[in-house]
């Protein structure tokens, strides 16, 4: 009986690590990705813009594209990553990379019709994945939240 309950322990303890790396994987991934995204666009702003295709016509169209494609995306990383550290925050960070990430497959299948244009469509498997991931952290998450009593 002794070992059954030791066994029991041994198993609840992987599956436990297991859903620990699962909850916290999309808030991971998602902070890396931007914090990515974020730098190269703050630093190599004129070289990332023209590598897609979009050139500037003055100073302020850098500064505008620092800012929308540097910055939003660093803020992006900073509260994902500010997620991950605060339990409190867990699943709110989880559901802003559901809705940030679902935000940004819908739009990219909306600019395949209206473009007609499917050159970043590779980017729809890890999209799709982390859509995946983050639903299976935010059930994961909400079913931990729900076991734990309230504390101060």
């Amino acid at each position: 009986m002794a070992s059954a309950a030791t066994e029991y322990s041994a198993n609840t303890s992987k599956s436990s690590r297991l859903a620990g790396i699962f909850r916290r994987a999309p808030l991971v991934m998602m902070g890396a990705i931007f914090t990515m995204i974020g730098l190269r666009n703050l630093v190599y702003t004129v070289r990332s813009a023209a590598e897609a295709g979009i050139s500037f016509t003055s100073q302020s169209g850098i500064t505008i594209a620092r800012i929308g494609f540097g910055a939003f995306p660093l803020a992006l990383a900073v509260l994902a990553l500010g997620s991950l550290i605060y339990k409190r925050w867990r699943l709110a960070g989880l559901y802003m990379v559901l809705i940030v990430d679902s935000l940004a497959t819908a739009v990219r299948i909306l600019s395949f019709w209206l473009d007609h244009s499917t050159a970043s469509a590779p980017l729809l498997i890890p999209e799709f994945v982390l859509l995946c991931l983050s639903i299976i952290a935010i059930r994961l998450e909400r079913s931990v939240t729900q076991l734990r009593p309230p504390g101060p």
